[in-house]
């Protein structure tokens, strides 16, 4: 760890000792992970880890949300939640992820009141400011919020380093977003899509390695297929036993996208 890092983490222990006791938004990625268990770490016993329990979170981040809670012994709760009960987020516009944010936040600071937790920590960090961000509105609407990482500077390269440090599991994990992100704009978000596309992401992951970044879009009839380039030729061998699979949960009409993962990628062009 480089002299600033260890002074951006001394900072981060400072200021989470100031709250003195919190609920960390626990997603199960990189950022929520490291701030859970160095909250924790730094306030044992007065660190809990929220999770908004809904259709928009994967199978694979519920196992490892229950894993990583189970072995560092941080106290999980659960917040059940259904996005999909919104029409304005349903409808899939421009604004979509800041009406989830709003959502999200309001039930974790909701929350929060009732367990007697002043602040609800998010993870937000110092790269979010250089990306399109529409929830980070959210985040300044918000009323008990604050995010410790953006406030000590500490960037995504950063915390994976502290993460590895720490060997804690989500250190090489890929950047996550909920599975709304695999819905186009403007396509009218389901139930079904959703879980069409965790199910076919499942698929996926079986062909590739743990740290490639996977996103399975999805519009109802066509779905592409993104991943690093580097994966795209030993994937591409697999792609007829791949379209059997999935068209067996419903995804009949399945390319991989030669340009390879992007993030934001959330449009194409429909056949």
């Amino acid at each position: 760890m480089n002299g600033d890092t260890r002074s951006k983490l001394l900072s981060l222990k400072k200021r989470l000792k100031e709250l003195k006791r919190v609920a960390v938004a626990f997603s199960g990625g990189v950022d929520s992970a490291l701030l859970g268990y160095v909250a924790n770490e730094v306030m044992p016993g007065q660190t809990f880890l929220f999770t908004i329990w809904s259709p928009l979170l994967s199978k694979r981040d519920r196992d490892e949300i229950f894993s990583f809670a189970e072995r560092f012994c941080i106290p999980l709760i659960r917040i059940p939640a259904d996005e999909t009960e919104s029409e304005d987020f349903c409808m899939n516009h421009a604004e979509r992820c800041y009406i989830c944010k709003s959502l999200r936040i309001k039930a974790l600071e909701r929350y929060a009141n009732e367990w007697h937790i002043p602040w609800v920590l998010d993870g937000s960090n110092q790269d979010d400011l250089c990306d399109y961000r529409p929830g980070m509105r959210a985040l300044r609407e918000a009323e008990r919020t604050v995010s410790p990482l953006l406030e000590a500077g500490l960037t995504k390269r950063e915390i994976r380093a502290l993460s590895d440090e720490y060997g804690l599991p989500t250190a090489k994990k890929p950047a996550a977003a909920c599975l709304a992100s695999r819905i186009p704009t403007g396509v009218r978000i389901s139930r079904d899509l959703l879980e069409a596309a965790d199910r076919g992401e499942d698929v996926l992951r079986r062909y590739l390695p743990y740290e490639a970044q996977l996103r399975l879009r999805f519009d109802g009839k066509t779905a592409k297929i993104e991943t690093d380039r580097e994966f795209i030729p030993s994937l591409s061998l697999y792609l007829t036993s791949i379209r059997t699979e999935l068209s067996g949960i419903g995804i009949a009409d399945v390319e991989i996208d030669p340009e390879g993962y992007r993030m934001g990628s959330v449009t194409f062009r429909q056949k």
